[in-house]
């Protein structure tokens, strides 16, 4: 499976980083892209794509932190042996990878996953720095799918509100003496 192409990228608007790239932005948009097509599949139980979508950005958003701005992440605080654009890069690659893998784990989807795992790493020239992003995106994830594994297991189906109506004690007893008086219209 091919990534989008870079005209259908240029289509989209960037969302704005901290560190100005727009390889780090295109490279964040081809994931959520990916990730849009994999949440299509269960949009159903829009509770969990809520809950995936969520933790997804969470862990992108602190890997990129372990690399750009060590410690400030929200959960996962630990610092990269990476710090340059290509680290944040592979960090962002390996964390929606990562969190994507927990909730479609059937082996067709693996694969998939894999491939566009590994096409996307390919891309990155700097060994080192790639290395350091895709530690620094496996430990963001790793960090999330612990702290949030009840939330990302899919129920048989979506939470569904009561459709029954219950009123309180006091507004039943007023509708109770409101239906007893047989109110009639004046003319």
């Amino acid at each position: 499976m091919n990534l989008p192409s870079f005209q259908f990228l240029q289509l989209l608007q960037p969302p704005s980083t901290t560190v100005s790239s727009p390889k780090l932005d295109l490279i964040a948009l081809t994931w959520e892209h990916i990730t849009d097509r994999y949440l299509q599949r269960i949009e159903s139980n829009r509770i969990l794509v809520g809950r995936v979508r969520s933790i997804r950005l969470l862990a992108v958003h602190d890997a990129i932190q372990s690399v750009i701005d060590p410690g400030n992440g929200y959960i996962y605080k630990e610092i990269s042996n990476g710090s340059t654009i290509e680290a944040s890069f592979a960090a962002i690659v390996q964390a929606s990878h990562d969190i994507l893998a927990t909730i479609f784990d059937d082996a067709s989807d693996q694969a998939d996953l894999a491939d566009l795992l590994e096409e996307s790493l390919s891309l990155i020239g700097n060994a080192e720095e790639k290395a350091a992003g895709t530690v620094s995106g496996a430990r963001s994830a790793a960090t999330y799918s612990a702290a949030f594994a009840t939330l990302l297991k899919p129920s048989a189906s979506p939470a569904r509100r009561s459709t029954t109506t219950r009123t309180s004690p006091s507004l039943a007893v007023a509708n109770r003496l409101f239906s007893a008086t047989e109110w009639r219209r004046s003319a």
